[in-house]
């Protein structure tokens, strides 16, 4: 997984504001709790979609075939 780091970025109408940071670059910006929650979430995230690709279907992935009709294929 990634790297998330929370800056301090400044004050906003007497609130301070936080960026969450990945590589550098801002993915997120709120109040310190918020950012907490948003790091949670998205890690979340982040394990589930792992997690998703492990397993395998429970439904066989069918292959759908359709048939041209003879006056449908000679339009081609």
């Amino acid at each position: 997984m990634d790297q998330l780091d929370i800056r301090f970025y400044g004050n906003w109408q007497g609130m301070k504001i936080y960026r969450v940071l990945r590589d550098g670059r801002a993915i997120f910006t709120g109040t310190k709790g918020e950012c907490g929650r948003y790091m949670r979430l998205h890690q979340e995230k982040q394990i589930r979609a792992l997690g998703a690709h492990s397993t395998p279907r429970r439904r066989k992935v069918f292959v759908k075939r359709y048939r041209l009709g003879s006056k449908a294929a000679a339009s081609f």
